[in-house]
């Protein structure tokens, strides 16, 4: 939906621009989106509409969270626990015994052509942005809003209508408690991230342009009906409508937007075990059917953050793209 760029980590000279540029992954010279990118980008969907534990813990939980950390523990393991894998860890003067996962995700691959595309500086949440206002009332509290969704702290508090003089007076007053946020961060999507195409970034990034198709493979084997609904549910089948899920570098300048297509098949040995698109919905459906309760709040939070396609954040500041 947006152009996409999976670094090498490496510069690579463009003839045609006479610019280095950050190049792209490549195997066997096809520009290949490696499996455990995408196999961590889904996770972390599946981590937030499901009951599960949070692996890697955010800033603070709130105070009921404990439970979050139960697979850490050795106590039964939690949906993507179970189906995504956990590592063998010590802790405690305690061995936690690892999980091997039930996914095998593929490398994805386009025939593409590559596009250059310069994208600009990004930096840490509560750099000022929109320039600071004469009245320190004003709700504004920094580039966190360009980023992703408004905050709530611990306890609940809306901490994204406190001005930053007056967050950062809450967090000096309440260490430890108040003032922090807490939960999963998901950048958002906006359709119209060509506003950025003028912007005055020296560095210039390889990108898989929009509409290009990447295709890979997931192989499941040993998932519950449930995980299965739950793992459909993730890539965005059953939503009633279409979410763009979030790939690569640039997340928060609205690059790296991707719309998933599901298309079941079974091996040649497991024909039996296949599914149509109307039965992968459904199975989809039914899982968010059987969760709502638990789920529909991070369900609407993460509907919200990627089925717009408003206008970009990112605007034009004393001539300045960006911020």
């Amino acid at each position: 939906m947006t152009p996409l760029h999976f670094g090498s980590g490496q510069l690579a000279f463009n003839e045609a621009t006479k610019r280095f540029v950050h190049s792209l992954v490549r195997q066997d010279d096809k520009i290949t989106l490696p499996g455990s990118s995408f196999k961590g980008m889904l996770r972390a969907v599946f981590e937030a509409v499901t009951e599960s534990c949070m692996l890697y813990s955010p800033q603070a939980l709130p105070a009921k969270a404990e439970g979050l950390e139960a697979c850490k523990r050795n106590l039964e393991l939690c949906p993507a626990c179970s189906v995504f894998g956990i590592q063998s860890d010590y802790k405690d003067k305690q061995i936690i015994k690892g999980n091997k996962g039930k996914l095998i995700i593929s490398p994805f691959v386009t025939e593409a052509k590559s596009a250059d595309f310069n994208i600009p500086a990004l930096k840490q949440p509560f750099q000022t942005f929109p320039p600071p206002p004469k009245d320190d009332r004003d709700p504004r509290t920094g580039n966190e809003r360009l980023y992703y969704g408004d905050f709530h702290d611990m306890y609940g508090l809306d901490v994204a209508r406190l001005s930053k003089s007056q967050f950062f007076a809450k967090k000096r007053s309440e260490p430890g408690s108040g003032g922090k946020f807490y939960g999963r961060k998901f950048y958002k999507h906006s359709g119209n991230w060509k506003t950025l195409d003028k912007c005055r970034s020296k560095d210039s990034y390889e990108c898989v342009p929009e509409k290009a198709d990447l295709v890979g493979q997931i192989t499941y084997q040993g998932l519950s009906e449930d995980e299965l609904g739950a793992l459909l549910f993730s890539l965005g089948r059953g939503w009633g409508f279409p979410i763009y899920h979030k790939l690569g570098y640039a997340k928060p300048a609205y690059f790296g937007s991707v719309l998933l297509s599901v298309v079941p098949e079974a091996l040649p040995r497991y024909e039996d075990a296949s599914l149509s698109k109307d039965e992968a919905d459904e199975a989809a459906s039914r899982y968010y059917t059987n969760h709502k309760k638990h789920i529909e709040a991070a369900v609407k939070a993460l509907g919200d953050e990627w089925s717009k396609k408003g206008d970009s954040m990112w605007t034009m500041q004393d001539g300045r793209y960006g911020y």
